[in-house]
C-alpha cells in the first residue's frame, strides 16, 4: 500500500528538514498530491529508508483506512438505522410530555380538592391546609 505522507511526516522519516522535502518538489524530484508526498516517489529520492517502517505511521494508516471503509459502507443502512433511532426517540418525548400532562393535571385537581376540603374544617386544620397549599402553589 503506498502510503501519502504530510510533508513535516516524510522529513523525519527520511531525516532531513521539511524545506528539504519542499526543495525536492519544487525541483520536480517529488510528487505531491493534496500537499502530501507518496512513500514510493520518497523511497525513490532516498531510497535508505525502503527498509525503514514506522510503526506509529503504520497503525495511524491502517486506521485511517479503516475509518475512511466503514464509513464508506455505512451509507443508506446508517442512514435509515439513524432515522430509526430519531423516530423512536420522538415517541418516546410525546409519551413523556404525554405523561408530565397527566401529572400536571393530577396537581391541579389535588389542589382544588384541597381548597375545597378547607372550606369545611375548622381553624387548625384550615390553617394546616392553607400552609399546604401554599406550599404547592409555590412549587408548582
Amino acid at each position: 500500500m503506498d502510503h501519502l505522507l504530510n510533508l513535516s511526516t516524510a522529513a523525519k522519516l527520511v531525516g532531513v528538514s521539511r524545506g528539504t522535502i519542499q526543495s525536492n518538489i519544487k525541483n520536480g524530484e517529488l510528487e505531491t498530491f493534496e500537499g502530501h508526498v507518496r512513500m514510493s516517489s520518497l523511497c525513490e529520492i532516498y531510497p535508505a529508508i525502503e527498509d525503514k517502517t514506522d510503526p506509529v505511521l503504520e497503525r495511524v494508516n491502517r486506521l485511517r483506512d479503516n475509518a475512511v471503509w466503514d464509513a464508506s459502507h455505512v451509507g443508506q443502512s446508517g442512514e435509515r438505522a439513524l432515522s430509526g433511532q430519531v423516530h423512536q426517540l420522538q415517541v418516546e418525548l410525546q409519551e413523556v410530555y404525554a405523561k408530565v400532562d397527566a401529572y400536571k393535571t393530577l396537581l391541579n385537581d389535588l389542589y382544588r380538592r384541597l381548597a375545597d376540603m378547607k372550606e369545611g374544617c375548622d381553624r387548625d386544620d384550615k390553617q394546616k391546609l392553607q400552609a399546604l397549599l401554599h406550599w404547592m402553589s409555590t412549587r408548582l
